[in-house]
């Protein structure tokens, strides 16, 4: 068996910009598979800054370059900003097939969007903060984006709709059940886009609403929150949706297998 190559991508703005440390074309077709496959989960291209880096590893099988075929081991060690995220692949005990999971046998799911509004800037963070309009210091639950009144906003990953409509302060608002606990709220809106009610199964990424300015608001403006397990928490530091978690004896012989305790 050949040496575990390593593979990098400098900015991870495209696959022709990504290089690996052992040569050959078997390399780039299989960091070219990995991108496909998990770019959406994983949001890399529109989370990366230009001193970001992204670094593949794996043990290949004796033959095949296809991604599930010959990689019998493969670690991701993703470096965004002063965060470094190390997930392991394996084979996930209660489905049969393979997944990520962090050192601590949590499942990784879908990414989730720190900005639901990609042009938007940002204005407020999560935290104790002294209110514009009200003038007294209380908690702010999540995080404030600037745009124009009628800018999309989108789904920070899949779920269903469970609350579309006008409440308090909040303005126009769309919560999101992602499932496993977690949901995201979209307040001040404008207007919802005309799909969007109850019930209504969302795409990452897919347009359900505009900002606005409705609720107590001093100018058009996203209010965007995360909620795990009922409690809200800092958007810009929760990094994936959480689909799992290994436990007991999987857990052991899950840490055994990637060489972590």
């Amino acid at each position: 068996m050949r040496p575990a190559p390593f593979l990098m991508c400098a900015a991870l703005l495209a696959v022709a910009g990504c290089t690996t440390v052992t040569t050959g074309n078997s390399e780039t077709q299989l960091f070219q598979q990995f991108v496909h496959k998990q770019d959406s989960n994983l949001d890399l291209q529109s989370n990366a800054g230009p001193d970001d880096r992204l670094k593949l590893a794996y043990a290949s099988a004796d033959t095949g370059d296809d991604l599930n075929a010959s990689a019998r081991s493969f670690d991701l060690l993703i470096a965004l900003g002063k965060n470094q995220i190390k997930l392991y692949r394996y084979r996930d005990p209660a489905s049969g097939k393979t997944a990520f999971f962090d050192a601590k046998g949590n499942k990784i799911g879908q990414y989730l969007l720190r900005n639901p509004v990609p042009a938007g800037k940002k204005t407020s963070g999560f935290g104790m903060r002294r209110h514009p309009i009200l003038g007294y210091t209380r908690m702010h639950a999540g995080v404030d984006w600037s745009a124009p009144v009628g800018t999309p906003i989108l789904a920070a990953a899949d779920g269903v709709v469970s609350f579309e409509g006008r409440k308090g302060e909040d303005g126009n608002q769309i919560v999101i059940d992602h499932g496993n606990g977690y949901q995201t709220s979209y307040s001040h809106q404008s207007k919802f886009a005309a799909n969007i009610k109850v019930g209504t199964k969302v795409s990452q990424g897919e347009v359900i609403g505009y900002v606005g300015r409705s609720g107590l608001a001093t100018g058009p403006h996203l209010h965007y929150e995360v909620i795990v397990g009922g409690k809200a928490v800092d958007p810009m530091k929760v990094h994936f949706i959480i689909d799992g978690r290994l436990s007991g004896s999987q857990l052991a012989r899950f840490q055994e297998a990637v060489g972590v305790s």
